[in-house]
Order: structure tokens, then C-alpha cells, then sequence
């Protein structure tokens, strides 16, 4: 149980000289640095410098005496503590890698592998938005309801254009089916959000899933405009059913059916 406690407290910031004073101490209140110094595997040096670090993040009380004798604080107040600074820490160091990824970013395709790990982006991407996002996708979003809820009840606006199977949403989002692809096992998710970040993604939902996320703002302008212009069409289509158009090019892109079921 010891070593397990003494893990923990390094967790949580305290050195291994620091984490075995504090947990002899917890044993023995009113001990001194040379009281500690017997019972413990560590210099005496190192005892009392543990000590003063113990004292100054007030995990320890000093009682005034020629011997300097201490005890342990209400852990209640020394956790609280230890929780306030590596909070504090955690907070600093991820806005430091923020910015070192910064410059880098905002060029960088980077590729993700695996359903899973698509999922997290996913929903860390979701966690970002603030005005507005454009999905395209043959996939249930209610895997992602609680991501989806919370951008509603803070006045998102969620844009999607679906085909393959039609789902039931207990949320409100501004959907555009197409009835007119197929349905698949395979899935197709494009998103972009707030206009600068996009993930795309395509495959099978195992290990072997395929996606690419980036900020790079040319390829989420060409994303939108894809998304968009799907709309565009599909609403077309539905106002006036009978509309016909020599549109088609005959290119290979044409000819191309998705693993989704999804075609130009």
C-alpha cells in the first residue's frame, strides 16, 4: 500500500525524496530532520531538503522547538493543494505545447488510423466549436448525442447532409438527406468546424479506418464548398422534382462509386 501511496504522490508532483518524508511523517507526527533521517532510505541532506520543499507547498506544519519538529497536515488541506498545483501545471504545459504546435498546425495533414482514435478526434473537435459545423456523412450521429447536445444548447449551428440509412435524432440539427445513395457498411464522415479546422475520414469501423485532420485553410475552404454545393443540388432536386440538366462530364471522377455508396 505504501509503494502504491508513494506512486501517487509522485503523480501528483512530489519528488521521491519528498513523497517518502511526507509519508514518514504521516506515521510518526512530531518528528525531527534526524528522527526522519533514521527511519527512511535517504541522505540527510536530502531529508532536510524534503523538508523545506514539504513545508513551503504547505504539506507539513513546523512546530517551533529546538529540534524543528513537524507534522502533517489535515490531508484534506494538503490534497486540495496538491490538486491546485498540478492542475495549475497541467493547464501551463498544455498551452505551451499549443503553442510550439502552433506554427506547424496550420500546414500539417495529419493522418489517424483506426476507429477509435477517429472517434477521439472527432469529439475533440466538437469540443471546440463555438458557431457552426458542416458534416457530410453516412454515419449514426447519435454515437456522438452528448458532443452534439451540448453544441446545441450553446447555439451551434449543426449542418449536415446524410445518405445511405436515415436516423432518428433526439437533437436538432439542419439535415439534408439524400435518399438517393446507397446504403454501406463502409463510412464516409467529412466535417468541418468553425470555418477552420476539417477531418475527413472513410473505411470500415476497426482498426484499419482511415482519417486526416487539418487547419490547413485551403483544403477546409475546398471541403465546405464541397459539403455545400452537395446541398445545393439536393435541395434543388426536392423543390423541383422534375429539373433535368446535361451537367454530367462523363470523367473518371464520375465514375468513381465511394466505399460508402457516396458518388458524384
Amino acid at each position: 500500500m505504501l509503494t502504491n501511496l508513494r506512486s501517487n504522490l509522485e503523480g501528483l508532483g512530489l519528488a521521491k525524496a519528498e513523497a517518502l518524508v511526507y509519508i514518514d511523517i504521516l506515521q510518526n507526527q512530531n518528528s525531527n530532520g534526524s528522527q526522519i533521517t533514521k527511519r527512511v532510505d535517504l541522505p540527510k541532506p536530502s531529508v532536510y531538503l524534503a523538508l523545506d520543499k514539504l513545508y513551503q507547498r504547505g504539506l507539513i506544519n513546523l512546530i517551533p522547538s529546538k529540534s524543528k519538529q513537524y507534522i502533517a497536515q489535515d490531508p484534506l488541506i494538503a490534497l486540495e493543494k496538491l490538486r491546485q498545483e498540478f492542475n495549475t501545471n497541467l493547464d501551463a504545459t498544455l498551452q505551451q505545447i499549443q503553442q510550439l504546435q502552433h506554427t506547424r498546425i496550420q500546414e500539417d495533414f495529419i493522418h489517424i488510423l483506426g476507429y477509435d482514435n477517429f472517434c477521439a478526434q472527432l469529439k475533440a473537435i466538437l469540443g471546440r466549436v463555438r458557431r457552426e459545423i458542416y458534416i457530410q456523412t453516412n454515419m449514426d450521429l447519435n454515437l456522438f448525442a452528448s458532443e452534439l447536445n451540448k453544441l446545441i444548447q450553446n447555439d451551434v449551428r449543426i449542418i449536415v447532409y446524410s445518405f445511405g440509412r436515415k436516423f432518428d435524432y433526439n437533437f436538432t440539427l439542419e439535415e439534408y438527406y439524400d435518399a438517393e445513395k446507397p446504403l454501406s457498411d463502409s463510412f464516409r464522415m467529412i466535417v468541418v468546424a468553425d470555418y477552420t479546422e476539417s477531418l475527413m475520414s472513410c473505411g470500415k469501423p476497426n482498426q484499419d479506418y482511415l482519417a486526416i485532420y487539418t487547419k490547413q485553410q485551403l483544403q477546409i475552404s475546398l471541403l465546405s464548398e464541397n459539403i455545400h454545393n452537395a446541398i445545393y443540388w439536393l435541395k434543388l432536386y426536392h423543390e423541383q422534382p422534375n429539373f433535368t440538366y446535361p451537367c454530367r462530364l462523363k470523367t473518371l471522377a464520375e465514375q468513381d462509386i465511394h466505399l460508402s455508396g457516396y458518388s458524384i
